[in-house]
């Protein structure tokens, strides 16, 4: 079962801009895996910017789906896997 937000967040990020960690209902949790990334161009003809999604896993065990918005440079929340 999944959870979808689609809310921006923090997250601080290494020199490859790899998550690791990401700030949730005021805390900031470790990401201990990066379980899979993928790009995703959206309704690219409306002008939708590419996003680049991570699949990770926190230090805690939950598992997030986040991702980058090349367009304006946030970062999102987007699901929560239970």
């Amino acid at each position: 079962m999944a959870r979808l937000f689609n809310r921006e967040i923090k997250v601080d990020t290494d020199q490859k801009e790899n998550p690791r960690f990401l700030k949730r209902n005021g805390s900031w949790e470790g990401i201990k895996n990066v379980l899979e990334v993928w790009k995703d161009t959206g309704t690219w003809w409306d002008g939708e910017a590419e996003k680049t999604f991570y699949r990770v896993e926190a230090a805690g065990g939950s598992v997030y789906e986040i991702y980058l918005n090349s367009g304006n440079g946030k970062w999102y929340l987007y699901r929560i896997y239970d």
